[in-house]
């Protein structure tokens, strides 16, 4: 988080600097949001197999015969699939967040045109 807050400091000595790294710096910020996005995907796969795989052992396991949404219940309760539950909430906040920042990344470009303009106004 430090570091966005380093890439939205304007003043007016590194206004141009900071308008000619613009771009790099979204590049940047959006590959991270795309990392995130592939990283939850994997999550949810890794979930979806896992919880296939220990649907089966249900299953097999239970003295009685049980169906497969008592199963996949069952299922959600083990500690690896609950882990992997929360691996994914915390993947989307993590998400959330590089959004934003991307977000306000699109906007910085007005926001240093409004500074020049204003700095304009005030030279003349």
């Amino acid at each position: 988080m430090d570091e966005i807050g380093k890439d939205l400091v304007l003043n007016d000595l590194n206004l141009k600097e900071q308008q000619q790294r613009l771009p790099a710096r979204k590049h940047f910020w959006v590959g991270r949001l795309v990392e995130a996005k592939i990283k939850r995907n994997d999550l949810i796969t890794e979930k979806r197999k896992l919880k296939k795989d220990l649907v089966k052992k249900v299953i097999e396991d239970s003295p009685v015969r049980i169906n497969l949404t008592s199963a996949e219940t069952a299922a959600e309760r083990y500690e690896s699939v609950v882990k992997l539950n929360k691996s994914i909430q915390e993947q989307d906040t993590i998400i959330e967040y590089l959004e934003k920042v991307e977000k306000i990344l699109s906007n910085m470009h007005w926001e240093i045109k409004n500074v020049i303009d204003m700095n304009k106004m005030e030279q003349y």
